[in-house]
């Protein structure tokens, strides 16, 4: 099989995707474990400030050109959170919640979690990868984490 460079970007970014994300498996959506690490990305990432209660949509820009989906959410007046939208189960893109203080829910399995990434029920047994974000003006900024 003759190897295009189609195929060549679709199977490199399917293995840093998979390497981002790991598989799912083991332990219990209830099970103590240390907030997983953010991959790291390039430059920052300004949205509109939304009011409080909403969540947005917008993609970070990986190291090595890839993008991946996140979801800002306003918590409160002076606090936003930002996770990767990227299930910890298969890798699936979990949607962004329909309404507010719905759950980012995964169409693959089923699986949902809360906006600040913890798993509400599996199968997926790791929270969302957050990435640090703060609100700055009338702006959230998320922020490179090297």
């Amino acid at each position: 099989m003759k190897t295009t460079r189609r195929l060549f970007v679709v199977t490199t970014g399917a293995t840093v995707a998979g390497t981002f994300t790991g598989c799912g498996g083991g332990g219990s959506p209830s099970s103590p474990t240390a907030p997983p690490t953010p991959p790291p990305i390039t430059g920052e990432i300004r949205v509109p400030l939304m009011g409080v209660g909403e969540t947005v949509g917008a993609f970070a820009n990986l190291v090595g050109g890839l993008q991946t989906p996140v979801a800002v959410t306003r918590v409160s007046q002076t606090d936003v959170v930002c996770v990767s939208r990227v299930c910890t189960h298969e890798g699936c893109t979990v949607n962004l919640p329909p309404t507010e203080g719905a759950t980012l829910d995964c169409p693959c399995h089923g699986s949902r979690f809360r906006n600040t990434g913890q798993v509400v029920n599996g199968p997926a047994g790791r929270a969302l990868f957050p990435f640090p974000a703060r609100i700055q003006g009338n702006e959230v900024v998320i922020t490179p984490s090297f």
